[in-house]
């Protein structure tokens, strides 16, 4: 009991004085974040995506393969029945391509820059950037701490005219993103994206990974998108 008390005091203190509660400081963390995904070729995963906005919760589920710099292949799939594709999306580093079989609809996108590695492929937030656009914040977590899990999130800059165009914290920005990471690799085990609006709504979205696995012998087609007989083909890219 004596043992629980305590802990629990140790963890209120952490709320009350963060900097000091961690042993690696934000930037240490994030290195080791970017040292490892350099070392890391492909991964994938299950993940579950939970979207938030107003009064509405939706909940989707699937499995996504990433490889570096910007390949991507993310099949959304039926919640009762994990053999039933509900929506397809793939980049294959020149564009970005969407499926809906139930539609048989195809939209096609142009991936604007090829040479681009973000944290995953279309989540908005490129690797190189991060320090250059982004403050960034160690946030305690109760839940995943424990775990060896930190979260980080990233409050973007903007540039400033007239101020020799430097970049500050946007202390207006109602846009963050977060990432959880986990000390035995390094990697992500989830995202979450935050955006409030002008009208005083608010969109979250968490995207949780499972099942994880590194650097597999992918199928050398597995980015490569098949356009559907008879689908209708929209191009985005103008």
């Amino acid at each position: 009991m004596f043992r629980l008390y305590l802990n629990s005091l140790i963890f209120l203190s952490c709320l009350l004085i963060i900097p000091n509660c961690y042993a690696l400081t934000v930037e240490e963390i994030f290195a080791n974040f970017q040292s490892a995904y350099k070392k890391s070729e492909n991964f994938s995963a299950t993940f579950e995506e939970t979207t938030l906005y107003k009064d509405r919760k939706t909940v989707t589920y699937g499995r996504f393969v990433f490889s570096k710099p910007n390949l991507l292949r993310k099949e959304y799939i039926s919640k009762n029945d994990n053999k039933k594709i509900t929506k397809t999306i793939v980049i294959d580093g020149l564009y970005a391509w969407s499926h809906v079989p139930l539609l048989n609809q195809v939209n096609k996108m142009q991936w604007n820059d090829p040479s681009r590695r973000e944290l995953l492929p279309g989540a908005g937030a490129s690797l190189e950037d991060i320090s250059k656009n982004y403050t960034m914040k160690l946030v305690p977590d109760e839940d995943v701490n424990p775990k060896g899990i930190y979260l980080i999130q990233l409050l973007p800059k903007r540039l400033i005219p007239g101020e020799n165009e430097n970049l500050v914290v946007d202390t207006s920005n109602k846009e963050v993103i977060e990432i959880w990471l986990k000390k035995s690799d390094w990697l992500p085990v989830q995202f979450g994206y935050i955006n409030e609006f002008d009208d005083g709504s608010r969109r979250s979205v968490v995207f949780k990974m499972t099942n994880i696995e590194r650097d597999k012998n992918l199928p050398t087609n597995i980015f490569k998108f098949e356009i559907p007989k008879n689908a209708e083909v929209i191009d985005l890219s103008n």
